[in-house]
């Protein structure tokens, strides 16, 4: 029916994201060879293409421009095509559709990907050890899927990682001290993965994290990681990590800081007063924990978002304390 699109075989750019489209994604691309996007136009309501359509897009050729493939949230089922691995891709999202089983392993011959973006399927099995591969990746987003086992060594190789994500997933085994290597990471999230803990102390030489999100971890208890030198955090969560002794000064340095959650932890000891500099603060979860002592005055008469229940503090809030959300 939409033949006559093969016809313009100059085109650059097709656009299908989020059109609701449906079917098993075709195994071969490319015979369009100066297309370079694949995405969303953005006045195009859904429904309007069916993916069957492209399947005539065949015989990839070399020298093909090809470089973004966007196909998030549609409802693309069956699995990811080893033929994408044909393509020099950059940038390859595939998010919020209904892909199964694992991601092949000739996704990590793709060496001119910087973004790998599979969040929200239902992909499954243990993560590919070949997407470490990917020296030039930047962006590794596979939350919301099945994958279970644990992170493969060979994602130490992957250096250039600005930002990683896997929540949600049914992984197992510890975080690996390799994510030390990722030293240009920007955001680690971590939640809800059945890992264990403890955390490894790697992770204190990730200078460059604006956002840590970890929950959930089995295993032994930890004491606080050294986070001292991440000034320009803004989202610090470490819930449910089996974290026990104090809550460090430090995190009152972080004046980025708009997030703080650790709760549901064994922290012990005072609020350290220093939090109270946390000009930037809009959320600070600290319930569900061991700690004592008098909340700092200062945190009390926040008008942000602070939760301190279920510990064992003493003295009175001020009468401006039932007006917050304390």
């Amino acid at each position: 029916m939409y033949g006559f699109l093969f016809f313009f075989f100059s085109n650059t750019s097709i656009r299908l994201k989020g059109l609701n489209l449906t079917g098993v994604l075709p195994a071969k691309f490319g015979s369009l060879k100066y297309l370079q996007e694949l995405c969303q136009p953005p006045d195009v309501k859904s429904g309007f293409f069916l993916f069957s359509d492209l399947v005539k897009i065949i015989d990839y050729k070399a020298g093909s421009f090809f470089m973004n493939s966007d196909l998030t949230r549609n409802y693309f089922n069956g699995s990811i095509p080893t033929s994408f691995s044909q393509l020099p891709l950059v940038n390859l999202s595939l998010l919020g559709n209904r892909l199964s089983r694992s991601i092949p392993k000739e996704i990590g011959d793709i060496a001119t990907l910087e973004e790998l973006i599979l969040e929200d399927n239902q992909l499954e099995g243990p993560l590919n050890e070949n997407l470490g591969n990917l020296g030039r990746l930047r962006r590794l987003l596979l939350s919301g899927n099945n994958f279970t086992g644990t992170i493969p060594q060979n994602f130490r190789n992957l250096k250039n990682l600005t930002d990683f994500r896997i929540d949600g997933n049914n992984l197992s085994g510890k975080i690996p001290d390799l994510i030390g290597n990722w030293t240009k990471l920007d955001k680690l999230f971590l939640q809800g993965t059945s890992m264990e803990g403890p955390i490894s102390s790697t992770i204190s030489q990730l200078k460059n994290l604006t956002e840590l999100m970890i929950s959930n971890l089995n295993g032994a208890s930890m004491s606080f990681l050294d986070l001292q030198d991440m000034k320009k955090m803004t989202r610090l969560a470490l819930r449910d990590c089996l974290i026990t002794g104090q809550i460090p000064p430090y995190l009152g340095e972080m004046k980025k800081l708009k997030i703080l959650d650790l709760s549901f932890n064994r922290l012990t000891g005072k609020i350290p007063e220093s939090l109270q500099s946390l000009d930037s603060i809009d959320y600070m979860f600290l319930n569900d924990n061991l700690l004592s002592g008098e909340v700092p005055r200062g945190i009390l008469n926040w008008k942000e978002n602070v939760d301190l229940s279920y510990n064992n503090f003493t003295g009175s809030p001020p009468s401006t304390c039932q007006q917050n959300d304390v």
